[in-house]
Order: C-alpha cells, then structure tokens, then sequence
C-alpha cells in the first residue's frame, strides 16, 4: 500500500512538472517584440537624465509593418525631469546614424496602445509614435536610432544583427 502511495505521488509530481514547465515557455510574438527592442540611457555626473526604449516594429512584425512603408519604431520615453513639453521638446533629438530625421512622430496617450506595446510599455512613460522614410537595404541591415542631447550627449541603439537563417 505504501509502495502504491510513494508511486502515486512520484509520478503526480513529474506530471505537475511537466505541465509547469510548459506554460512557462515564451510564445513566438513575445520573443520577436524582444528581439526588436534596445533600450538606452543618457547618464550626466553618475544621474540618468532619461531612458529610452525603442522597438523597430518593422522587425518586430514585417507583415503589419512593411519596409516599403518606412521605418517605424515606437519610443518608451522616460526623463527625470518631468514636464508638459515631452522629451523632444527638452533639447533631445533623435534621428538614425545616416543623419536621417523622422518624417512623422505621434505623441501617444496608454489608452492608444495596443497589444504588445500596450502589455510591455512602461506605466510612467511618455509614448511616441516615430516614421523614418524607407531606407536602403545597407541601412535596413546596419539599423542605428541615435538618441542625443546638446548638454547630455549622445547615445545609439543599434538594430542591425545578422540574421539566424532558419532550417
């Protein structure tokens, strides 16, 4: 009977462990949205004066966001010096390392995102919305956004990565 009981629980348990480490694995849209997001900072004298999140959304998902269209990518914003004028507005500047400015940047209320913006964006962040015009292939696969301020400096996120062929 004991026997019977120890068998019962063992086997029970792989059972429950099996099923717990399946739900924990990532779902494809969740590891390309990663795969598609950098995040930077601009640091003065040991402070963080803000932090940035970008997301390429035209790697993130080619399908809704074709190159042909340009490049897109959605901005997380967060400054320690919070006031009504956003990010740009405050001396920052954000363009791509060939020099290219946005076209188009959408300032974004949280009610406005969607999906897997709306699940990964932080709660305390200005959102924008940026549009580059289309690129050359060469730029498309070396994909720098280049974040920068006069008194701050400078930082990159770089999106260009070889891609994993799949078999």
């Amino acid at each position: 009977m004991l026997k019977q009981i120890l068998l019962f629980l063992a086997v029970f348990m792989i059972l429950g462990c099996q099923k717990m480490s399946s739900g924990l694995a990532p779902l494809k849209t969740d590891e390309s949205y990663l795969q598609a997001t950098r995040k930077t900072e601009l640091i003065v004298q040991g402070n963080t004066q803000i932090v940035v999140i970008a997301t390429h959304l035209n790697e993130f998902d080619w399908i809704k966001f074709p190159r042909e269209e340009g490049e897109i990518f959605f901005l997380d914003v967060y400054q320690t010096r919070k006031n009504s004028k956003g990010f740009l507005k405050n001396g920052y500047e954000i363009r791509l390392a060939n020099g290219t400015k946005p076209s188009k940047i959408t300032q974004l209320k949280k009610e406005d995102l969607e999906g897997m913006i709306a699940q990964n964006a932080t709660q305390w962040g200005e959102y924008y919305w940026v549009e580059f015009p289309k690129q050359d292939k060469r730029t498309q696969d070396r994909m720098i956004l280049v974040l920068s301020h006069k008194d701050f400096g400078e930082n990159t996120l770089e999106f260009g990565f070889k891609k994993i062929k799949k078999y």
